[in-house]
């Protein structure tokens, strides 16, 4: 299966710097849906709060979609999927590789919610999107341990409802992460007032 890149860019006045933003293993969201959470993070209980969410809305996808990329909900994190011109009021610009990815089909199921549809051909070339889709990194939801929400319209983008794990994350600023790039700090390295004010984006 091919490898989907991801890019963002994130905010020293709303975002830690990169040394501390992947101390506890990632790219971690601040309120994220039941089981989206590193170390173990799955899709199963973000898939059904997806669900939840898409029919509180009506069932309209393309207003969930806008939702989701106008109010930056705490529950995710959006990403384009090209590269997008350097924005200054960004300090920190990740690029994410989400390996063996998978898009799908979104499908109404009645009563018992939005299910997957088809499976498409659009991991590599977000151009060939004609609607919204979700993405994996398995066959299924049981089986993936990614959940994102592809957009089609306007600039392709991917929100993403699970923790991305460092090892996902290509670079920072150009640098890898590491020894010979960017430096990720120890929790035992913030000082007690810091781990207060960072407590959501903490995990064990």
């Amino acid at each position: 299966m091919p490898d989907m890149t991801l890019y963002r860019g994130e905010r020293d006045n709303v975002w830690p710097a990169p040394a501390v933003r992947l101390i506890w293993g990632g790219m971690t969201i601040r309120d994220p849906w039941p089981g989206a959470r590193l170390p173990n993070q799955t899709a199963t209980g973000a898939w059904s709060a997806l669900s939840r969410a898409i029919s509180t809305g009506g069932g309209d996808l393309a207003a969930f979609s806008r939702t989701l990329r106008a109010t930056g909900v705490p529950y995710s994190l959006n990403f384009t999927r090209t590269p997008a011109p350097v924005d200054p009021g960004c300090e920190h610009h990740y690029v994410v590789t989400i390996h063996h990815a998978r898009t799908f089909l979104l499908r109404y199921g009645g009563v018992g919610g939005w299910t997957l549809g088809d499976e498409v051909p659009w991991v590599t070339d977000p151009t060939l999107a004609d609607q919204d889709y979700v993405v994996l990194n398995g066959p299924n939801v049981s089986r993936s341990t990614v959940l994102g929400y592809g957009h089609f319209a306007d600039t392709p983008e991917v929100t993403l409802f699970t923790d991305v794990p460092t090892t996902w994350v290509t670079s920072v600023n150009g640098q890898p992460i590491g020894a010979h790039g960017v430096r990720v700090l120890t929790d035992s390295a913030l000082s007690d007032d810091e781990r207060l004010r960072l407590t959501k984006l903490r995990r064990p």
